[in-house]
């Protein structure tokens, strides 16, 4: 088939031949088309049951199906995020490619979890929960959601107790999680999908890990208090990231911490009890970075995927760590544009607000905390005390957040997502 088709939309706009003719001739060679010839070069198909069954390109715009970006493929390869693209508010695909283009799109049926969050974006599509789009100026171009700035409504109520809440009364602060965003993430099969990813609102305790006491603690940084984005007092429990340092190991499937938070007869996810189950095993990419200092959001967020570093190593486990674009992304996009590792700066390039990097980032409390992607070969990426993000020995104690992913099932009702009126988890 000859695909002749540049953007699809909703209403699809069909150009008798003689105009169609005209448009080509007068297209420069390899330039993308900005409007729709026809569709016929184009396969589409929709998820039926656990397959696929093909249908006309008028079914995707009623609102109940997605693009399935990773499992669409034009000639017969992957599509580069840089030619296509899915708007969930108007429920429409970009596809710039050149007319002797053949494609197929996949189209999968909305979860629940991305009509909520379809909702919660709204018409305008901005705000503090963003759509990562390739038209996403420094984003993750990964066609997920994320929240972002200084103090977004994502929390939820989650774990043994918080029947408490969900019967009327107050969450536990010790049950109080916040949405990192619904991020595509790769299941233990093998299969890529989007999930709700999760980290605990305060620092984990011994208590939270199982253990009896912390491997030691860290002050509150005083000139942060005004944030009181956690409701730690003056000291946090902390944590070595591999308290085997001495073997100067530095993988993340066999730290001390990971073994700690994964433990299946003691530790963070053992505590959690029937609340496990809500937690899917998914593939953590924890190969690294060859960087010391990271740069952008977005560049760090390549390396985290890329096969030559945090995808080179891969572990399936339920409980995990942020990740260093976890907390760049976690700022306002306008942060998007400075390094990691200068966040903390009063001026990075030619930015002129002092320390917004910082200041608008939900992720940050002024606590050295892990992450959990490696640098170098001894060493982790933390968050500093005063934002910015390096990598450090694997021997030292940070503040820990226990990072998981909501398994599919899960359904987030009530509440309005602050702190008062978490979600509710079904």
């Amino acid at each position: 088939m000859k695909k002749k088709v540049g953007i699809i939309s909703v209403l699809l706009v069909i150009v008798i031949v003689v105009i169609s003719t005209i448009l080509l001739t007068n297209k420069k060679e390899n330039e993308p088309l900005n409007f729709t010839i026809d569709d016929s070069g184009i396969a589409y198909m929709y998820q039926n049951g656990s397959g696929y069954t093909q249908g006309s390109s008028t079914v995707w715009s009623s609102g109940n199906y997605v693009l399935n970006v990773a499992k669409s493929s034009c000639n017969g390869t992957t599509i580069p995020e840089d030619i296509i693209d899915w708007n969930p508010s108007s429920n429409s695909v970009l596809l710039k490619a050149d007319e002797n283009t053949n494609c197929t799109l996949y189209f999968d049926i909305k979860s629940e979890q991305e009509k909520f969050f379809e909702k919660l974006l709204g018409p305008s599509g901005e705000g503090e929960l963003i759509y990562h789009n390739s038209l996403l100026e420094n984003g993750a171009n990964d066609q997920g959601y994320r929240y972002s700035g200084d103090d977004p409504n994502n929390y939820i109520c989650f774990g043994p107790n918080s029947e408490t809440y969900n019967n009327g009364g107050a969450c536990p602060d010790g049950n109080l999680y916040r949405i990192i965003g619904y991020v595509p993430v790769e299941l233990s099969n093998g299969t890529k999908t989007k999930l709700i990813k999760v980290i605990k609102s305060e620092y984990a305790t011994a208590s939270d890990l199982g253990k009896s006491t912390a491997d030691g603690t860290q002050s509150f940084n005083s000139t942060y208090k005004d944030l009181k984005r956690v409701k730690a007092e003056t000291r946090v429990e902390t944590f070595y990231w591999n308290k085997d340092y001495k073997d100067y190991n530095n993988t993340w499937g066999s730290s001390s911490l990971f073994s700690t938070l994964n433990g299946s007869s003691s530790g963070y996810l053992y505590n959690l009890n029937n609340w496990a189950n809500k937690i899917e095993t998914v593939q953590w990419n924890v190969g690294g970075s060859t960087k010391n200092q990271l740069p952008k959001a977005k560049e760090s967020y390549n390396e985290e995927w890329s096969s030559t570093y945090g995808a080179k190593t891969k572990v399936p486990a339920k409980i995990g760590l942020m990740y260093p674009s976890d907390y760049g992304f976690a700022s306002e996009p306008k942060s998007w544009e400075y390094r990691l590792y200068k966040y903390n700066d009063v001026k990075d390039n030619e930015q002129e607000e002092n320390n917004q990097n910082r200041e608008n980032n939900w992720l940050f409390n002024a606590i050295y905390e892990w992450t959990i992607l490696r640098g170098g070969t001894i060493n982790a990426f933390f968050v500093g005390d005063t934002g910015y993000l390096n990598s450090g020995h694997v021997g030292t104690v940070h503040g820990v957040r226990p990072v998981f992913y909501l398994n599919s099932s899960v359904i987030l009702s009530g509440g309005d997502g602050s702190y008062a009126k978490p979600y509710k988890v079904n």
